[in-house]
């Protein structure tokens, strides 16, 4: 039996041709991302024509925007309190630095939900978008030019914000030639420095309240991810982040290390991080503390009972009598999941346990006044647990009990007509050019005056619904003239 070796010229062109594939690979990889950051710099222009359409009235056109028509949250409840319920509560927003366009709030929570955003997160982009195009120039034509991603540029326009317009411009000259290629600590570290030499008095004053950023949270956070929703949450846990006093850290240290080797020698199997974790919440039931009412030691903990309250709230259908699997219950304070074992565990510690009464979610309770009984308030917020806007995440006990029809025009105070909003969007809705109404439980439609519906359900927020199809891609509107900003 013989075998032939391949020919050479036939390898060869096998490797010609995996080598062509490859490199065909890598360019239409190149291709899809240079039209991803095409598409995003279109949005950027699409962005600055819209904060144009929503700038100021022509009584401000004059000169450079004005930072004293930027209203507070203070003014804002002053004036709402002023001009009662058909007062005009929209206010213009700074959401870059001075220099740039304020814009309208009700029309940047309009360009959110469009954007599919929560209105934070859509104020947060608009502010990016006009921190570049106002104030970092320079930065914003590289942007344009492909040159540098738009994430890498967003990155620079969130630490700029906070500087004055000479010290932006001085920034964004500094880092034209290298924008793109120097990592973020690298220009906050520029960005130090410019606000030192532009603006001694800030950057003395951020050094001396450098003790203004301790901070400790218990649970959901804005500093760090939660597990919320996770099957993590089912073992009943929160995440605890926080900054302390050198010295306070110090202390707490301390006491946890030396009652976590307590609980050790008490016989304690877990491992050395879990005993710290129990040492935490020992500390705050049983430790020896001041009490700071009378400056005395007491041996009692300040509260006036020993243990836990535990307000146990279940969701529960015929399917939880006749059907075998694993039991989960429900935080209420989280809204997440948690097994049955684990609030078992939390009730036979707990020196005493809360039970409310049975309520069927689905019957509707309604009374005769304007003001909400809490006892309303708590089915509204167990129907809907989040404010009930597009893309909006408010917990609803931090929201307003909202009626969909105004009580004023015959809406009824009943748990048929009450939605949980939050501030923010129940003066949009009060005051601004947006209604919505109610498709059936935990399902709500919205209208903005431009004619755009967007559905909001248990499934989530759905797209945006125009009345008429968008332009196409290729469409290009005339921009409006703007002799302040261009």
């Amino acid at each position: 039996m013989t075998s032939t070796a391949p020919d050479l010229a036939e390898v060869l062109a096998r490797e010609e041709i995996e080598r062509a594939e490859r490199e065909h690979a890598l360019q239409m990889v190149r291709s899809a991302q240079n039209q991803l950051m095409s598409a995003e710099v279109a949005k950027l222009r699409m962005i600055v024509e819209w904060a144009k359409v929503n700038r100021l009235d022509d009584d401000h056109l004059a000169g450079e925007p004005d930072p004293e028509a930027v209203m507070s949250d203070e003014e804002v409840e002053e004036l709402e309190a002023a001009l009662g319920e058909q007062g005009f509560c929209d206010r213009w927003l700074s959401v870059a630095g001075p220099g740039a366009p304020v814009v309208s709030e009700f029309a940047a929570m309009e360009l959110s939900s469009t954007l599919g955003m929560g209105t934070d997160a859509g104020l947060s982009l608009v502010g990016r978008v006009l921190e570049l195009k106002y104030r970092l120039p320079r930065l914003y034509r590289r942007v344009e030019e492909l040159q540098v991603p738009v994430w890498k540029a967003f990155e620079l326009a969130d630490l700029t914000q906070k500087l004055p317009y000479e010290a932006a411009v001085h920034v964004d000259r500094q880092v034209e030639a290298a924008a793109g290629k120097i990592g973020k600590r690298q220009m906050e570290r520029l960005v130090a420095e410019t606000q030192a030499r532009f603006d001694p008095a800030a950057a003395a004053q951020a050094e001396k309240g450098k003790r203004e950023r301790r901070f400790f949270d218990i649970g959901e956070s804005r500093r760090t991810p939660d597990i919320a929703g996770s099957l993590e949450s089912l073992a009943g846990t929160r995440e605890v982040t926080g900054c302390l006093d050198a010295a306070d850290a110090a202390d707490l240290e301390a006491v946890i290390r030396h009652t976590a080797r307590a609980l050790g020698k008490a016989g304690c199997e877990d491992s050395l991080d879990v005993r710290r974790a129990a040492a935490v919440g020992e500390l705050a039931r049983n430790q020896l503390a001041l009490d700071l009412e009378t400056g005395e030691i007491t041996d009692q903990p300040r509260s006036g009972f020993h243990g836990r309250a535990v307000e146990l709230v279940v969701h529960l259908s015929d399917e939880a009598f006749t059907v075998a699997g694993y039991m989960v219950g429900r935080l209420e304070s989280t809204q997440t999941p948690v097994s049955a074992d684990v609030i078992r565990d939390w009730c036979g510690t707990a020196g005493r346990i809360i039970v409310r009464p049975v309520i069927d979610l689905n019957g509707a309770v309604h009374v005769e006044q304007y003001e909400v009984p809490q006892r309303m308030k708590r089915r509204s917020r167990w129907t809907d647990p989040r404010c009930v806007y597009p893309h909006c995440n408010r917990p609803a006990d931090r929201c307003d009990c909202d009626h969909l029809k105004p009580y004023e025009q015959g809406g009824a105070t009943c748990t048929c007509n009450l939605a949980p909003l939050c501030r923010r969007h129940h003066r949009f809705k009060t005051h601004g050019a947006v209604t919505y109404r109610r498709l059936g439980p935990g399902a709500y439609e919205w209208e903005f005056q431009t004619g755009m519906t967007i559905v909001r359900d248990h499934l989530g927020t759905h797209p945006p619904v125009w009345p008429k199809p968008p332009p196409p891609d290729d469409w290009e509107a005339e921009p409006p003239d703007d002799p302040v900003f261009d």
